[in-house]
């Protein structure tokens, strides 16, 4: 039985996982209405393939669309709808690829590497502080302040505003998952339309006072001709949202994967020029965003099967990463696996945008804590993980750092 919401699935997904390879076809789950994807070959296939696509509004009848929605309670929320469920990362049409690269443009490898600095001064700062306590929550007193802080600093907003944009941003994300209420709904929307008035006066600022950030390179965009307000605001949403959750998680995940195993850890210490190999690790390991969706836009075959147009698909990159036909030893956790062409940036059109930021991050990240510490271990008891088909990584992570 899968039950993706169970304790037994957050605990370890992998051993579900392991039996949707077994199947002869895609199982179909009632609880997303998709076929689950799982194997490397055909996540990565769907991935790649143009006839799959995020959004069934190009495509379906408009009064198909409607009930889709409303199957999915996704309507009646005006902020949402405009903002969110509009974004870059929900088209696959000319507006998508417009969109795609004009934040390709504003967040080029180049720039990200230029926040390094930044972000270094950031994250000794703030582990500074935590050395002090020796013990604490890794993803609430760490992994949770920084993506949020960074992106936030990357668009031009000010610092003292950044902990109410994780607000915001948990908030809008948590509406994707599934089993989601009414009081989901409402929390959402709220985020949105808060969000959305804030990032508003900051975007009349910046047309005011341009700056060297993001929102004003967007607002050149717009002044240019290149998109308008709606898509301005709905990509500055995007920007925060999806990098800033799922980091926060692949964060807490990489750091229980390294204590859980210590070798790995010393290997660490002893070679740190291992880092981007070991972040890759992370990521295949524990996926923080192991399922997405697509739609076919057509009637489809696949691996011989004929599903009709607006058939749903779920693509599980958490599952793809653990696969022993593309991975060897796929349970191991190794700092040195190389080649390491996991799937948990996506492929396609729709490889994250945002991935050169989030792997930095955490090079950051756990080479200021090798290089201040001389031992970590946890605190507390094993971490529980959420309960959550569309995100991966632990509640908690309770640790105790001893400083060189």
């Amino acid at each position: 039985m899968f039950e993706p919401q169970s304790t037994a699935f957050a605990k370890n997904p992998y051993s579900f996982y392991a039996d949707l390879r077994q199947l002869d076809e895609p199982h179909f789950y009632e609880g997303a209405n998709a076929y689950l994807l799982s194997r490397y070959i055909d996540v990565e296939r769907a991935a790649r393939n143009p006839k799959l696509v995020r959004s069934l509004e190009p495509f379906m009848d408009p009064e198909l669309v409607k009930a889709e929605q409303r199957a999915r309670n996704w309507h009646d929320m005006p902020n949402h709808e405009r903002f969110v469920q509009f974004s870059l990362l929900e088209r696959d049409d000319d507006t998508h690829f417009r969109l795609r690269v004009i934040v390709l443009r504003a967040l080029s490898r180049r720039f990200v590497e230029q926040q390094r600095s930044m972000i270094e001064a950031y994250v000794d700062q703030l582990l500074d502080k935590l050395l002090q306590l020796r013990e604490f929550d890794f993803v609430a007193d760490l992994a949770s302040h920084v993506p949020g802080h960074i992106i936030g600093h990357l668009l031009g907003v000010p610092d003292e505003d950044c902990p109410q944009l994780r607000i915001w941003s948990e908030n809008i994300v948590q509406f994707f998952d599934v089993g989601r209420t009414e009081e989901h709904k409402q929390l959402a929307e709220s985020a949105t339309t808060e969000f959305y008035l804030y990032l508003s006066e900051l975007i009349s600022d910046r047309r005011k006072k341009p700056k060297e950030d993001l929102i004003s390179s967007l607002v050149a965009a717009q002044d240019a001709g290149e998109m308008n307000e709606a898509e301005l605001i709905s990509t500055c949403m995007l920007i925060l949202a999806a990098g800033h959750g799922s980091t926060i998680d692949v964060l807490g995940s990489g750091m229980h994967a390294l204590i859980s195993h210590p070798d790995q850890l010393a290997l660490l210490r002893r070679s740190p020029g291992h880092i981007q190999m070991a972040v890759q690790e992370m990521f295949r390991f524990d996926s923080p965003l192991p399922f997405f969706h697509r739609y076919a836009s057509e009637e489809l075959v696949f691996n011989g099967r004929s599903y009709p147009r607006g058939a749903k698909f779920g693509l599980l990159y958490g599952s793809a990463n653990r696969d022993p036909d593309q991975f060897p030893n796929p349970d191991t956790f190794d700092v040195t696996r190389d080649p390491n062409r996991h799937v948990a940036f996506g492929r396609g059109a729709h490889l994250c945008l945002g991935n050169h930021l989030s792997r930095l991050d955490m090079e950051v990240i756990f080479l200021s804590i090798l290089r201040n510490t001389k031992h970590i271990q946890l605190s507390g008891p094993e971490p529980t993980y959420k309960r959550s088909l569309s995100v991966r990584g632990p509640e908690s992570l309770r640790v105790l750092l001893t400083p060189r």
